[in-house]
């Protein structure tokens, strides 16, 4: 930790500009780093008007914190983006053993918000796709997980819809809505476009769907639910709001974020701000 008193303003200044240091290391956007270290800032002042050392921190003065923010009535999404901070100063200086029996408020389940996936369960759901070696589903899940398309619209889609740019090997995908009209344009990772050529050089048929069934034929939707479903135990939507949840949690304007994910009302994507953020890796 730091040598210099807590309570001073060169210190605090120091721990949040390393922590930012930190932060901004790991690809955190500008946004999350204000909010972490607006966390971290709070916590100090509170550990200093209580004559509390920032050096001789323990585990039970971060679990008196988040019991005097209950006390405050402060909601559990709020009191656990506080632990997440937290936690994630400790990591970023090799003190995780401060979080050790520390309890977070479980937070209530709201009606209607979304469920979203967790980083982990990300990258759960890619290698065990991956595993089955199906290139069709591999493409597939990339596609919804990292387009946000809707799987109407994922039917739908055609080779033509998809533009590779040969030179960067990143693309665009052109969705269409229910009236075969171009509605949005959603940029696509190197990752993504790998996944989807390799799912294409792989058929040899002359179908104009970019996905199709086990018979050649446009993929249905139901087909894809269903493959989801069996194969994987995850609705196509989770995907979809875990695409949405991710670009709120990175920075991204809402109105960009409403944009991509075709959202006829911004307050729709609104909802994802409600969401708890997760720790940071």
């Amino acid at each position: 930790m730091n040598n210099k008193c807590a309570g001073s303003t060169d210190s605090i200044k120091e721990i949040l500009d390393n922590f930012s240091a930190y932060l901004s290391s790991k690809g955190r956007a500008e946004n999350t780093i204000k909010t972490y270290c607006g966390v971290i800032h709070s916590f100090l002042v509170w550990l200093h008007e209580r004559n509390r050392s920032f050096i001789s921190i323990t585990n039970q003065d971060i679990q008196s914190y988040l019991s005097f923010l209950e006390e405050e009535k402060r909601n559990a999404a709020t009191i656990n983006k506080v632990y997440n901070s937290i936690h994630t100063y400790a990591k970023s200086v090799n003190r995780l053993d401060l979080m050790k029996d520390v309890e977070k408020t479980k937070v209530e389940t709201h009606k209607g918000l979304p469920e979203c996936l967790t980083d982990k369960e990300i990258e759960t759901l890619l290698t065990n796709v991956k595993k089955d070696k199906n290139k069709r589903n591999i493409a597939l899940v990339y596609t919804l997980l990292y387009t946000g398309v809707r799987v109407s619209e994922l039917c739908q889609l055609n080779k033509g819809d998809l533009q590779i740019n040969q030179r960067s090997q990143t693309g665009q995908l052109l969705v269409r809505n229910d009236k075969a009209e171009y509605e949005r344009t959603i940029p696509l990772s190197k990752e993504l476009v790998l996944q989807i050529k390799q799912y294409l050089d792989s058929r040899t048929d002359d179908e104009e769907a970019l996905f199709i069934s086990n018979y050649e034929k446009r993929i249905a939707a139901r087909t894809v639910q269903h493959m989801l479903k069996k194969q994987y135990n995850i609705h196509p939507h989770k995907l979809r709001h875990t695409f949405c949840y991710n670009l709120v949690k990175k920075g991204i304007d809402l109105s960009v974020v409403s944009q991509l994910a075709g959202h006829s009302d911004i307050n729709i994507t609104k909802q994802y701000e409600e969401l708890p953020e997760d720790i940071v890796s």
